[in-house]
């Protein structure tokens, strides 16, 4: 993933809490960040020209866009329209269900969405998520 990208995307979010959970949502996650449909569709890098400062890129994701990119139904597995439905609503604060959005995750991805709710809350310092090993079934064992 381009790191100019992330830097712009973290420079833009710094300070909002909600902003920077659905961001951090979308970095972890990886798949959307990569796409150049939903890049061009949704995501702005502020010209150089235009910054305050120039050496602190700030990249906007449009929410509302990203909300329409998935009524329009882009192509997308069930988990990556479930981590950018939960991220659009961290974003712009529309609701989201969260019955529907969670089941399917795998581990890695139930464990960056526990991530974002932990960082909208503002309690990053206090909580933190850590995802353990996996343990096979039994019959999967070698012993």
């Amino acid at each position: 993933m381009d790191s100019r990208l992330i830097e712009g995307l973290r420079n833009w979010a710094d300070g909002l809490s909600a902003d920077r959970a659905a961001v951090e949502l979308l970095i972890t996650h990886e798949s959307w960040l990569a796409r150049p449909d939903f890049l061009n569709r949704c995501v702005m890098e502020t010209p150089v020209e235009e910054l305050l400062d120039p050496a602190r890129p700030i990249t906007t994701i449009n929410w509302d866009e990203a909300f329409w990119a998935l009524v329009d139904e882009l192509p997308a597995s069930s988990s990556m329209v479930a981590i950018l439905r939960i991220a659009v609503s961290l974003g712009t604060g529309e609701p989201v269900d969260l019955r529907d959005a969670l089941v399917g995750l795998d581990a890695t991805n139930a464990a960056a969405v526990a991530t974002a709710v932990v960082t909208a809350a503002q309690a990053e310092t206090r909580v933190k998520v850590t995802l353990a090993p996996r343990k096979l079934p039994d019959w999967l064992r070698e012993d």
